[in-house]
Order: structure tokens, then C-alpha cells, then sequence
């Protein structure tokens, strides 16, 4: 029977890694086609496979968590390393696909094109109506996933600002859109 030495303490157990189960799947939801997406039409790995390589990517994330600054940047460069992770471990080059094979999958961008295009043109013609700076403004929060506290320090001003400006901006944009149902000023 091994002796323990008297002063040593027992060891530590491993931390708990304590996980948000609603926040992960709503980030898991909004992101996880974009993901596959990406895999299929950039990298052109088979749809089943880039499911794949997109679950591997948000294992990734549980894992790298707490390092994350930007979450929709991190995601993209993710699952672009993974979709070439793929390739090399498959020994083909992206530049060697068939290009039958590629011609054979379906587009994930025109699977549901009926119903997100109206809403694309709409954002793209209030987005063009807006002036430069409420474009770059809503640029950073909507696209980038700045948030309101980095977007204050990008504008050199104060968080609780940044939230007004935000607000007024979402108003004038839907104004834009909806000219003939103004709101009313306070």
C-alpha cells in the first residue's frame, strides 16, 4: 500500500465547465447554416460531410469559449480552417474537385430563395437610404455582431449613446421602409 506524503494535498478535481444550453442553441440555430453553407460553397465538401465539419466547429466553440471576442468572425474562420482541415485529411486539394461533382450539388443559398430574397432587397434598399455612417454603424452590430460597448469604442463615445444612436437609426430605417406609417415623436 503506497504511503501518501503527510503535507501533500489530494488532488484537485477537474473545473466544472458550467454551459448555457438556451444561449448555445440559440447560437447554434443562427449560425449553423451559414456554416454548412459555407463549407459547401466556398470548399465544395459534400453537404453531409460539411454537417460534419460544422458540428466539429461548435465543439470547437465549447471548448474555446471564453477566448472569443468577435463570435461571427471566429465561426467564419473556423469552419474555413475546418473545410481545409477536410481536404488535406481526404488528400485532395480544393483547386482538384470534379467539376461534375460540384456541378451535382444542390446551392444552400438558392434552396430558399423565394421567401429570403424580398427580405434581402428590402434590407439592401433601406441600408442604401441610409446616410454612410448609420450604414457603417449598423454594419458593425447586424454583420460584424459588434457589441454596443465595442461599436462605442470604435465611435469614441459613450455606451449609453451608441444605444440611442442604434435606436434612432432602426427607427429611421423603418421609416424608410414604411413611409406611410411614420411613428410619432415623443
Amino acid at each position: 500500500m503506497p504511503t501518501q506524503a503527510v503535507n501533500e494535498p489530494p488532488p484537485a478535481p477537474p473545473p466544472r465547465i458550467v454551459i448555457d444550453e438556451g444561449h448555445f442553441s440559440q447560437i447554434y440555430e443562427a449560425n449553423f447554416d451559414l456554416l454548412v453553407n459555407l463549407s459547401v460553397r466556398k470548399f465544395r465538401v459534400p453537404f453531409e460531410d460539411a454537417q460534419a465539419v460544422a458540428h466539429e466547429v461548435f465543439l470547437s466553440y465549447l471548448k474555446h469559449r471564453e477566448e472569443i471576442r468577435d463570435l461571427h468572425r471566429w465561426l467564419v474562420g473556423a469552419i474555413c480552417n475546418a473545410s481545409r482541415y477536410y481536404w488535406r485529411k481526404h488528400g485532395r486539394n480544393n483547386d482538384q474537385i470534379d467539376a461534375e461533382f460540384a456541378a451535382s450539388q444542390v446551392d444552400p443559398a438558392t434552396t430558399n430563395i423565394l421567401e429570403t430574397l424580398p427580405a434581402r432587397i428590402a434590407a439592401g434598399e433601406v441600408l442604401a437610404g441610409l446616410p454612410p455612417r448609420y450604414q457603417h454603424i449598423l454594419r458593425l452590430r447586424y454583420f460584424d455582431g459588434y457589441s454596443i460597448k465595442e461599436i462605442a469604442e470604435e465611435l469614441g463615445v459613450t455606451s449609453k449613446y451608441t444605444q440611442k444612436l442604434v435606436s434612432k437609426i432602426l427607427r429611421r430605417a423603418e421609416e424608410f421602409f414604411n413611409p406611410s406609417n411614420p411613428r410619432k415623436k415623443k
